[in-house]
């Protein structure tokens, strides 16, 4: 039967809906598949996905729609047919091309014209038949060419490529189960399998040209996804919480906290409620060194009995830890102590060496010494049981050396981390803990730290743009190292791979986003060249991404992410506790702070000048900016609004007349407080400031007034500095300006969230001043999109 080929308006008009019992599952997923991955993702799709899909559901009727290109839309569509026919289950294909079947192999063929292997196993011939046939077995053909004359512009690779993002916006918004064939980590190539999940989890992020919602807008269906990871060995999982705590605990044990505590919650707004969800998001936190708001949360759910309460209790000991190491004197004891207490608990109930020893060293730091040397003894005669890996094997010896240095046995603490030392040397997270907490017990007991250095820890790197010339193979990081750089240009692409292909952890710093990246590399430097982006994107361990930079500006956004890149891998070295080094530079301290200080120097200079419609000039700056209101405002009574002004904003004030040198614009309006620097050092002084003034004068206030509760946020980023011609005084506007304002109603009352630009100039201007802990990917205000924030801190108070 041939198939019938209709326009997608046409065709979504006579698709019936999912109340008459339809089931319309659309399919994505990558355009190669090993032998191994395509037999992987058959089973799991036709033994796990479908049974599971199909009892849940009960449909009368399945329709599956695919893209119908090579890889894992035809595994799907075969597969699917296959085991559909076999159950009994009525349906229909459908193929929605967006270009005809013949560009379609020929756009495959260029993304995989440096991958030889796929094409000697699939020949171009045998590809183009198999398509040919599963598409004469379609039911419909949905025709996504916008109109007769787009044929002329097939030509064009950006049209093409604006025909498969048109794809992925009607997988996305279409399907009322969407299932994604796809490797962890994929980086989104424009129209791909990442950004059609991406779009399905986002809907408000499809760009208006792409989506399809003006034909038809489908019922909620809660928005079903099922991905399906075709690495051998990984299997599906059978509900969504699990598979989101699979991938959750993918990304801790890899060291991405960040991802961790994202996916996370990403899970728990999706309406995912589970103890070890909970757990992991504040584990991941707490790892990430963000742990006054770990703390907040771990407080807010108040677990009082589980069946896993002592690996609660451990949490909170380490929790309470942190934050008494952030703090000083009495106050630091007191946090101590109480974190002594949290751990002993835990001990007395499972007789676990790690939370015994931690216990042990945390009531010795606050002042508890008897106690302290009662544990240590009980805690090495928990060791005798022989460790069942090599994680196990690493804890049992740490934990000798901490409790022999309680004891005073330096020789046991110095044979038992000799042999530590040969363990886990690629965790650094771990490692910088355990030297840490032994670092800090050397000096309470008032002796060397020279123990201290036996547990080697991998520094982290800065890649400073161009390279340093003749650089040895020997002066490359090893691989337990973290190296951060920028991705401007190709030559930045092939010194992250050097990196990549010695095994070691990359951070990336981009000038755009991912698919706008990939989109300009397809552009300007060809398929070979973006491909290797593409796998580049999907190796690195993390990326950031600059915003707010016009087409023109290159070199400068160039300049700007190496910057970023400095800033960030300083953060890094903060939170891990290792040293911060410059690749290619002598070792010392001082060249990586001269290094940091010359991208200051560099980015306090104006970019490009232009002019105005109307003839005045407009140039383009770096600013440190900040937005800040106060919650319950509204709800003053009128008597209370001269008070407010006199007291609040008086005091906002005096804070800000110190720093007149350095504000550009400062202006207020109701309670809302705008101000405009040319650093970020300013920023974050005045921000600290103003909470300090508030916090000092509310208590001393009655009514709403001493209910009201300060919001604060700030940001980084190039903007237009011009003349505002109403009130006849230089201003700053641009994109990034309404950016910063999106984060202030997002911030937590009495909190300071900067982003992840503002963290990473403010570790370059003041480091020993400030530090930023992760506060997590959150959702801005107005639709804005999910970006990394940071909370701030200075010296020993967490604000």
């Amino acid at each position: 039967m041939t198939p019938r080929t209709l326009s997608l308006a046409n065709w979504l008009a006579e698709l019936p809906s999912r109340e008459q019992g339809h089931l319309l599952i659309g399919a994505t997923g990558h355009l190669s598949l090993s032998a191994d991955e395509h037999a992987a993702a058959r089973q799991r799709l036709t033994e796990e996905a479908l049974p599971s899909l199909m009892a849940r559901c009960q449909p009368i009727r399945v329709t599956l729609l695919t893209g119908l290109a090579p890889g894992a839309d035809l595994l799907f569509k075969q597969a699917a047919s296959d085991w559909l026919s076999q159950a009994g289950v009525p349906f229909e294909t459908v193929a929605a091309l967006p270009v005809p079947l013949d560009v379609l192999v020929e756009d495959w063929m260029r993304r995989l014209d440096d991958e030889p292997e796929v094409l000697a196993r699939d020949s171009i011939i045998d590809v183009r038949e198999a398509l040919q046939e599963q598409l004469e077995r379609c039911s419909v053909i949905v025709d996504l060419l916008p109109d007769p004359d787009a044929a002329r512009r097939l030509p064009d690779p950006i049209f093409r490529q604006q025909q498969y993002r048109r794809l992925a916006a009607c997988l996305a918004e279409q399907s009322d189960v969407l299932v994604a064939i796809q490797r962890p980590g994929h980086a989104p190539l424009p129209g791909g399998t990442t950004e059609v999940i991406e779009w399905r989890q986002h809907p408000s992020r499809i760009p208006l040209p792409w989506s399809t919602l003006r034909y038809r807008r489908p019922a909620d269906s809660g928005r079903a996804l099922l991905v399906i990871d075709p690495t051998p060995g990984e299997g599906l999982a059978e509900d969504p919480l699990t598979a989101a705590l699979a991938l959750c605990h993918r990304a801790f044990k890899a060291g991405n906290y960040l991802l961790c505590h994202d996916l996370a919650r990403q899970a728990q707004g999706e309406g995912l409620h589970d103890r070890q969800l909970d757990y992991i998001a504040l584990l991941s936190l707490a790892n990430a060194g963000s742990t006054q708001l770990a703390m907040r949360r771990y407080r807010e759910l108040a677990i009082v009995d589980e069946p896993d309460l002592e690996e609660w209790l451990a949490l909170g000991g380490r929790l309470y830890k942190d934050l008494a190491l952030a703090s000083r004197g009495d106050r630091a004891r007191e946090l101590f102590e109480r974190a002594g207490r949290v751990y002993q608990v835990a001990f007395d109930r499972t007789g676990g060496f790690f939370p015994g020893i931690n216990a042990a060293s945390m009531l010795m730091l606050g002042g508890c010494r008897e106690e302290a040397v009662a544990l240590a003894t009980k805690v090495l005669e928990h060791l005798r049981n022989p460790p069942d890996s090599e994680t196990s094997a690493y804890y049992q010896r740490v934990t000798e050396a901490e409790a022999a240095l309680l004891l005073g046995d330096m020789a046991r603490a110095q044979s038992a981390l000799t042999s530590a030392d040969a363990l886990l040397r690629g965790n650094v997270n771990v490692r910088s803990r355990t030297v840490t907490q032994l670092q800090l017990l050397c000096r309470h007991l008032g002796c060397s730290d020279s123990l201290t250095h036996l547990l080697s820890l991998a520094p982290v790197y800065y890649v400073p743009r161009p390279l340093p010339p003749n650089l040895s193979a020997d002066a490359f990081p090893s691989a337990a190292s973290v190296v951060y750089g920028g991705l401007s240009n190709p030559d930045d692409l092939a010194i992250a791979e050097q990196f990549l292909q010695r095994g070691i952890r990359v951070h990336l710093v981009l000038p755009s986003t991912r698919s706008q990246l990939i989109e300009r590399w397809q552009r300007n430097h060809g398929s070979v060249i973006s491909a290797r982006l593409i796998r580049c994107l999907e190796d690195a361990a993390e990326c950031s991404v600059a915003q707010g930079f016009l087409e023109d500006e290159t070199d400068w956004c160039a300049a700007y992410v190496s910057a970023t890149a400095c800033g960030l891998s300083r953060l890094a070295a903060q939170r891990l506790g290792c040293r911060w080094r410059v690749l290619g530079d002598d070792g010392s301290e001082d060249c990586g702070d001269a290094v940091g200080a010359a991208w200051v120097r560099q980015l306090d200079q104006p970019g490009q000048a232009s002019t105005a419609p109307d003839g005045s000039p407009v140039l383009r700056r770096f600013v440190g900016t900040l937005f800040a209101d106060f919650a319950g405002y509204s709800r003053l009574a009128e008597h209370e609004l001269t008070a407010f002004q006199s007291l609040m904003i008086k005091g906002i004030a005096d804070v800000l007349r110190p720093h007149a040198a350095h504000i550009l614009l400062q202006h207020t309006w109701g309670d809302a407080v705008h101000i405009v620097t040319d650093d970020a050092a300013t920023v974050a002084t005045v921000a600290a400031d103003i909470h300090a003034i508030v916090d000092r004068v509310r208590p001393t206030l009655g009514g709403m007034l001493g209910k009201l509760e300060l919001r604060l946020s700030a940001h980084y980023a190039p903007v237009h500095e011009g003349l505002d011609a109403v009130e006849g005084t230089t201003t700053y506007f641009g994109s990034q300006l309404s950016f910063a304002a999106r984060v202030e109603p997002v911030t937590p009352p009495g909190m300071i969230f900067v982003t992840e630009a503002f963290a990473a100039r403010l570790a370059l201007e003041a480091p020993e001043r400030f530090a930023t802990e992760y506060a997590g990917e959150i959702e801005l205000a107005k639709r804005y999109g999910k970006y990394r924030l940071y909370s701030l801190r200075r010296g020993d108070l967490i604000i």
